[in-house]
């Protein structure tokens, strides 16, 4: 079933730079008053949402993202630190960067290929993401972002898989049970 959802999603055309732009803006308005700790994002590959405006527009915000080394589980560092071009075409912090544990992560903004009302994510299917926000803290909440043209009705789920605590769309924030 998973399988046949990405094929799905993979065939769905690409985030437009008008829904990006919408989707920036629901997170900026989300965001914005909040002032959060430590918040995670990531590096878009090509055709994902891309949350650079929104870092860039709230640069008091101490923003983290991932590194996706050879072999082992995402790493966490620094958004502003130097990068390097993964072989799948995204920039990543070079590995001489300095980690940030997980456990510090107040906000993390999540990408997926698919997410359902309830908060269930869809990924690339390699559990990265899931085994990263598993080391996240209890009160650390877990924000989903997509378009409402990526919501399923139901996204299958594995016992390693997170649910997230939010969801973020162009049309807003929802919390998820």
């Amino acid at each position: 079933m998973k399988d046949r959802l990405r094929a799905e999603a993979r065939g769905r055309p690409p985030p437009t730079p008008a829904e990006s732009g919408r989707v920036c803006q629901q997170v900026l308005g989300w965001l914005a008053p909040r002032r959060p700790g430590p918040t995670l994002v990531w590096m878009a590959l090509p055709g994902e949402l891309d949350l650079e405006p929104v870092v860039a527009r709230l640069p008091t915000i101490e923003w983290l993202t991932t590194r996706t080394p050879p072999t082992g589980p995402l790493t966490v560092h620094p958004y502003h630190s130097p990068v390097e071009l993964h072989r799948f075409g995204f920039h990543q912090p070079v590995a001489s960067v300095p980690e940030v544990r997980p456990a510090r992560i107040e906000v993390a903004l999540v990408p997926g290929l698919m997410f359902d009302t309830r908060g269930r994510r869809l990924g690339r299917g390699k559990s990265y993401y899931d085994g990263l926000l598993a080391g996240l803290s209890a009160n650390a909440l877990r924000v989903g972002v997509t378009l409402e043209r990526l919501m399923a009705d139901i996204v299958p789920v594995e016992p390693h898989d997170v649910a997230m605590t939010h969801l973020i769309t162009e049309n807003g924030l929802r919390e998820v049970a």
